[in-house]
């Protein structure tokens, strides 16, 4: 199986074939995506909320993220690897994002970094500007929040236009534009050289982020829901809850 590129994913913008991506955290997961086919896996700083049931964005450590971006760098064959920047850690000013990518790069072998500078563009660019000073790749998130309604006035266009630029123009290898209308998804993918892709994008992006765990509702939340979306904690709670009975039967 032969390992992708990021110009790799850069071919494939430039021939109109489109990214999956898919955010996960363990090795399991990690060889599930990577049967299925997927083009980039992307370790998620989410893993904090998702698995460890932080509820603040500071207590999620640069060490805790390297901890599970080695897990799936390690078993991945074919797809490039992507692991975050942690949010404390890119709140923390360049000269701390510069020596979490060099720790990322050395400590994870990742293909690059993601830098989430959302909402705070003007405040965080020169994050990215600190990850390719390293001469590792950096992948700007750019957008909204995802709570929010979809963004898709002329303000928003006009200001995501301008950071997807700046950051290209600076060097990043691909951008996730985030929480905005497919028709500005559209433009910016049409405008921009380097892949741009998303977790609400449509096929007018370049690609697709799927979150494994909200995609195959391996969440506690989905076990009760009935509506015909995938549910994978209902099928786990299932086999469970049988194993539970018996035992407490004396059956098993």
């Amino acid at each position: 199986m032969s390992r992708l590129t990021i110009n790799d994913l850069q071919l494939m913008k430039n021939k109109g074939e489109k990214i999956a991506a898919g955010v996960c955290y363990d090795v399991q997961m990690t060889k599930i995506w990577e049967r299925a086919g997927v083009d980039l896996l992307s370790v998620g700083d989410s893993v904090s909320r998702t698995f460890l049931g932080m509820e603040d964005d500071s207590e999620f450590s640069l060490d805790a993220m390297l901890l599970f971006g080695k897990a799936v760098a390690r078993v991945a064959q074919r797809a490039v690897v992507n692991v975050d920047m942690p949010t404390v850690t890119c709140n923390a000013g360049p000269k701390a994002v510069e020596e979490a990518a060099k720790r990322i790069k050395s400590e994870t072998l990742a293909d690059m970094t993601k830098v989430d500078i959302r909402t705070k563009e003007e405040e965080l660019f020169d994050d990215v500007l600190a990850v390719i000073g390293t001469g590792f790749p950096v992948y700007p998130q750019i957008g909204f929040d995802v709570w929010e309604p979809s963004h898709g006035s002329t303000k928003d266009f006009d200001h995501v236009m301008k950071w997807c630029n700046a950051v290209q123009d600076a060097g990043a290898v691909m951008i996730d534009l985030t929480n905005v209308s497919h028709e500005i998804y559209s433009a910016v993918a049409n405008a921009i050289k380097v892949p741009v892709i998303g977790g609400q994008s449509g096929p007018e992006a370049d690609g697709r982020i799927y979150v494994s765990y909200l995609l195959t509702g391996y969440r506690s939340d989905s076990i009760d829901k009935n509506d015909g979306t995938p549910s994978a904690a209902k099928y786990i709670y299932e086999i469970a809850s049988d194993a539970v009975s018996k035992i407490h039967s004396g059956t098993w």
